[in-house]
């Protein structure tokens, strides 16, 4: 009878954490300006977050972006002044 509660308890974790989302911050800032968060592509391993560029024509610059691990909200990639962390939400 344990073994089955625990195997229950670690499928119902699994299933919580699997819904779970990042919050981008709403602005970066970007040589000194705040740029502001224009698009977000979630993913179950990373989640993209994308900046305006105002120095670009239509403020659309793909090279502008953080990528944090979707379960845990920690830094992945993209450029230099990313949080190092992003508020994880429970569900989106």
């Amino acid at each position: 009878m344990f073994t089955s509660r625990t195997i229950i308890f670690a499928l119902l974790s699994f299933i919580a954490g699997a819904n779970a989302c990042i919050k981008c911050p709403a602005t970066l800032k970007l040589d000194g300006v705040d740029t502001k968060l224009y698009d977000t592509y979630p993913d179950n391993q990373v989640t993209f977050c994308y900046y305006s560029n105002p120095k670009v024509a239509g403020g659309v610059d793909p090279s502008v972006y953080c990528q944090y691990y979707t379960d845990t909200g920690v830094w992945l990639g993209g450029i230099k002044s990313c949080s190092s962390k992003a508020t994880v939400a429970k569900s989106c």
